[in-house]
């Protein structure tokens, strides 16, 4: 049916409906020009033939003539260009630039990168532009994405706008022009909306759904008799719609208008305007409608519903407000009589290119348009009017046109399934059956499925919701179906991917991971054309049969293990394997061999782990419970560790500036006290007054033994102390070691080993200069060198490291910004090598923290990862390389559970 429009508009309106026979006129009479910059012919140069299209479209905008079209392609890059169009049609041939697709889905996309208008028509008449997305790569500026001036009978169709600048418009009319159309556009969430400017006549706002525009959504200022009809307006940051200056003879009708809505699909505070439009005060529209004193006079404002802020007024009229319709209508006669107050609810569960539209609940914008506004016969999606069966037509006439930009249709959405036996996936030919289940809530009957396997055969037309097809070729294929009802609405919707594969046995192969705690996992590996339906374990110990791919055993010995697996062609295969199962020895990881204990922190929780690299052993990580006197919800700010030659492991935490100790033996058992116990069952405090002494601002903790003499290095204050002692023996108080060796303050990083009697403290300073301060237990006196001066290297290190090797070599490892560097100081021979790359060397630069011990002549690197997870790598100085990096229970041969995630890490070889 064809909608009355009123004469001045029927002009404007005529050359935006979709199907009329000027668009076939126009393309007989005129041909095609052809864009596309996806093809590997295009070329500005070209003529715009099909085979050799243009590679702009201002290229074929500088050569349109009248009566042709320019016919643009998505070929998937954005067209990042401003279209000047400068050429004008006729009334009998205008000219048409025309993207492929509709807005239901993807769209020729034009999106300057310079902070100009994506299309601009300046002095010309006749042109269409239809089926376009708009956007702008750079930064927002001052100018609409479209931009039409001094011109006439320019129609603007189905566009989708991108979010712009704020107080921008997306379209700006300006100039001495006249009968400017723009129709059944998206404008995005946070866009501009519409501006006619001044010199504008007879403009036609229709059919568009403005969501969350960054401004009014549609505002004319001194341009006479625009209108703006069946348009959704929703939670404008402004009016939705200002009639200013002098625009007299304004048509305000048909349109759906909301300010705020919780249900709508952009609750207030996530979108745009509830961010920047919440009050009155920072710019937030008070009127939805309004209407300046200099353009009531033939202004009518009627037949839209209208739900204004809670605070705010629905109408402004010459100056005076008013809150609701009903008070509008009774101080101005004739105006807002049909108007409602409706708080849309809008439907969010389609499936196809529609936001704000009309749910069965919207009840009194249904069936209630006025016909006799301008307009266009469809709605957004190309939908004519529609009878509800359950709203009665109180539209003049009894016309069926719904209010806004969206007809409401019963066909709401449809969903495919396609499956072959008992899933979508199979060996060619594979036979599938394809259902279509659509949600149609006026239970309009379905006249057509169409089907499309996605497989070069033609669509198939079904009256029946289920069809067959077999899928001759291997590929992954992608359904699609298309329902029509008895109205002619239609709904589509994709399949997930049916997936066929060559013809082939299926197979299994499967192993077995055990530790030592009597646990199996199973990985088992079943190859198929079929997806694989099931799994079954026999662990070979009495028990049933069950789907669990891991299994304790009661107790060690030989099992026979038995995996079958089925795949979806209903086919099975089994295999059996022996595994030995034996129990964990717990001191494995303290047996003579290169070992290393590693202690971590995540949060408040202290874990220790023991690995034998000659056993190629891990031990199950322990907890080492904080006490109260330590403060058992506080976060370990640092950890370190180090193993004296009484075979006493000494772990050390920072918590709240206080350092905390913990000791173990983990040496051979001796008297009462097993080896691997703990010989004192609690922390104790360094820092206490009867200890080593309060020491304030601690920041960072070091430590190192020499023989059985522990030796805790504090970073504090940007200076670097030293205590040493034990609980048994007593501790000595805290010494300066920046003063003792004459180093600079403001110390950043520190770390700490020994080479015989010697203390050999690593520490970074304000300077960012890594120095080494020696301190020589033998003669009494410290000494130091600056290694940065010397060497160069990392400057600026976020943490360091430090291990010992035989032949008194004392290792320095420094991190920064995820590297890992490495110098050595060679005591015996009197030198020091230059800085190595680790990172380089292993391939690996993501890490937060590092920690290092040493086990013969090799040094053994911690590194926390930027997931949090700890990684080894292995320097061996024998060799002359380093391992890769790797997670820590690889070294285990039937992997136990290595330490986790960590925020600190603290290592000691022995």
């Amino acid at each position: 049916m064809r909608l009355r429009q009123s004469a001045a508009l029927i002009a404007a309106a005529a050359t935006s409906v979709l199907g009329l026979p000027v668009a076939a006129h126009a393309a007989a009479a005129g041909g095609t020009l052809y864009v596309d910059n996806s093809s590997a012919s295009c070329a500005d140069a070209g003529g715009g033939a099909a085979d050799r299209p243009y590679c702009t479209i201002s290229a074929a905008a500088a050569a349109v003539q009248p009566g042709q079209t320019v016919l643009v392609k998505d070929g998937g890059a954005h067209y990042r260009e401003s279209v000047r169009v400068t050429r004008s049609g006729t009334r009998e041939l205008p000219i048409t630039f025309l993207g492929l697709t509709a807005p239901t889905g993807g769209k020729s996309a034009v999106a300057p990168d310079a902070e100009v208008s994506a299309f601009e028509l300046t002095g010309v008449h006749d042109v269409v532009v239809r089926n376009f997305a708009t956007a702008r790569y750079a930064p927002p500026g001052t100018a609409p994405l479209v931009s039409v001036t001094d011109s006439s009978r320019i129609t603007l169709d189905r566009f989708w706008f991108g979010t712009g600048a704020p107080g921008v418009p997306a379209v700006r009319i300006s100039g001495a022009g006249d009968h400017v159309t723009v129709g059944r556009s998206y404008f995005s969430t946070g866009s501009g909306g519409v501006s006619v400017a001044a010199g504008a006549r007879s403009s036609l706002i229709t059919g568009n759904d403005f969501n969350h525009a960054a401004t009014a959504s549609v505002t004319a200022t001194d341009a006479p008799d625009t209108a703006i009809t069946y348009n959704t307006i929703g939670f404008s940051c402004g009016e939705s719609v200002r009639i200013d200056g002098a625009s007299p003879g304004a048509v305000v009708e048909n349109n759906v208008i909301t300010a705020q809505h919780a249900g709508a699909i952009h609750p207030p505070g996530s979108g745009p305007a509830d961010a920047v439009c919440t009050t009155a005060a920072n710019g937030r529209g008070e009127t939805e409608i309004s209407v300046s004193a200099g353009s009531t006079s033939g202004s009518k404002v009627d037949f839209n519903t209208v739900h204004p802020w809670p605070d705010a007024s629905a109408y402004t009229w010459g100056g005076a407000s008013y809150p609701t319709a009903a008070a509008f209508a009774a101080a101005q006669p004739g105006q807002a009589t049909h108007d409602v107050d409706l708080d849309a609810t809008f439907d969010l569960t389609l499936d196809s290119f529609s936001y704000e539209r009309l749910t069965d609940a919207d009840r009194s914008a249904v069936d209630s348009a006025d016909p006799a506004a301008p307009g266009l016969d469809t709605d957004l999606v190309g939908m004519g009017p529609l009878d509800d069966p359950d709203v009665p037509n109180t539209a003049p006439g009894g016309a069926l046109r719904d209010r806004g930009a969206y007809e409401l249709t019963g066909q709401r959405k449809v969903t495919l399934a396609v499956t072959g036996n008992r899933a979508s996936q199979g060996p060619a030919p594979f036979e599938v059956t394809a259902t279509a289940t659509v949600v149609n809530t006026w239970g309009t009957p379905q006249t057509d499925y169409t089907f499309d396997f996605g497989d070069g055969t033609a669509p198939v037309h079904s009256t029946s919701p289920t069809v067959g097809h077999v899928y001759q070729q291997p590929g992954m294929y992608y359904a699609t179906v298309t329902a029509t009802d008895a109205h002619g609405v239609q709904v589509s919707a994709e399949s997930q991917g049916t997936y066929v594969t060559e013809p082939g046995d299926l197979t299994l192969s499967f192993g077995v991971q055990t530790d030592l705690d009597l646990n199996a996992t199973v990985i088992a590996d079943a190859r198929s054309p079929w997806r694989i339906y099931s799994y079954e374990y026999d662990y070979g110990d009495g028990n049933a049969r069950t789907s669990a791919f891991t299994h304790h055993y009661a107790a060690p010995g030989s099992y026979t293990v038995t995996v079958t697996a089925t795949d979806e062609g209903g086919r099975t295969v089994s295999s059996s394997r022996q595994v030995e199962m034996k129990l964990r020895d717990p001191l494995t990881e303290l047996q003579p061999g290169e070992r290393v204990q590693l202690v971590s922190s995540v949060g408040p929780q202290v874990v220790d782990a023991g690995a034998n690299y000659t056993s190629r052993y891990w031990s199950k990580p322990r907890s080492l419970p904080l006490n109260q006197a330590v403060g058992v919800n506080d976060w370990v700010k640092s950890v370190a560790t180090a193993v004296g030659s009484d075979q006493i492991q000494r772990t050390f935490t920072l918590i709240n500036g206080r350092i905390f100790g913990l000791d173990r033996n983990v040496g051979p058992s001796t008297g009462s006290v097993g080896q691997g116990e703990l010989t004192w069952p609690y922390w104790y405090e360094v820092t206490a007054a009867t200890q080593a002494g309060p020491l304030s601002g601690v920041t960072r903790i070091a430590v190192a033994t020499i023989g059985s003499s522990t030796h805790v290095v504090a970073l504090a204050g940007g200076r670097v102390y030293e205590a040493s002692g034990s609980p048994s023996h007593g501790w000595s108080r805290w010494g300066d070691i920046t003063a003792a060796v004459g180093f600079p303050g403001g110390v950043t990083a520190i770390a700490a080993g020994t080479t015989g009697n010697t203390l050999h403290v690593a520490m970074e300073g304000a300077d960012w200069h890594i120095r080494v301060a020696d301190g020589d237990y033998d003669r009494g006196r410290w000494s130091g060198a600056d290694m940065s001066a010397a060497y160069g290297g990392p400057l600026g290190a976020d943490q360091l490291a430090a291990a010992t090797t035989p032949g008194s070599r004392f290792h320095v490892v420094a991190l920064r910004g995820g590297r890992i560097y490495e110098i050595t100081g060679d005591y015996a021979a009197g030198y020091w090598t230059g800085w190595g790359d680790i990172s380089a060397a292993t391939g690996r630069a993501d890490f937060s923290r590092i920690a290092a011990g040493a086990t013969g002549n090799s040094l053994r690197l911690f590194a926390i990862a930027s997931n949090g997870n700890v990684l080894n790598a292995t320097g061996d100085y024998t060799a002359g390389r380093w391992s890769d990096f790797a997670a820590v229970n690889v070294l285990n041969a039937t992997p136990a559970t290595g330490p986790g995630i960590a925020d600190e890490i603290g290592a000691v070889g022995f």
